[in-house]
């Protein structure tokens, strides 16, 4: 795994959009109803911001999580071939819960989790090992997604993002 920390793209204010940001999508998460949740593309990353209340600080907060966008194939990949499919129909076993790889010289892993944003609500944890998180300065960044989710429509979306920019 690379340990080399990348620098910060740079927090997205999600109303004032810089040159080289677009919003793709609009992710709600139920159990959220507080959160707004974007996919951006800012230069080759795609970025999932995040506009919540904090509790601890009392004002409205923005954080992401950050991924090269040559990842998103694997991840859709990984996601659809791996962690969705039986053991039988090419999937991972039962005893693979995690797996990652490098792109841009930053380790990407995916994590299945029991308890995904909300009790006994299965999902994936997306990250980045090179990167640090806005709010506690410590690595990874983490992007978690119900199952529920991402077969609804999200990784549909997650598709056709590949498909334009990688």
């Amino acid at each position: 795994m690379n340990k080399k920390i990348q620098p910060p793209l740079g927090l997205v204010d999600h109303n004032n959009l810089k040159t080289g940001e677009e919003i793709l999508s609009t992710i709600n998460y139920e159990m959220f109803p507080d959160e707004k949740n974007l996919l951006i593309k800012k230069g080759n990353y795609l970025v999932i911001s995040t506009d919540f209340y904090s509790k601890m600080k009392k004002k409205r907060r923005l954080t992401q999580s950050e991924y090269p966008l040559t990842a998103l194939p694997w991840i859709i990949n990984q996601i659809e071939n791996g962690f969705f499919k039986k053991k039988d129909e090419g999937g991972f076993s039962n005893f693979e819960r995690s797996i990652t790889a490098e792109f841009s010289e930053e380790t990407i892993g995916i994590n299945m989790m029991v308890h995904c944003c909300a009790e006994n609500t299965p999902g994936l944890n997306i990250w980045n090992g090179n990167r640090k998180s806005y709010i506690s300065n410590n690595t990874p960044q983490k992007w978690d997604i119900p199952h529920y989710m991402l077969k609804n429509s999200l990784l549909e979306e997650l598709k056709k993002i590949a498909d334009k920019y990688s």
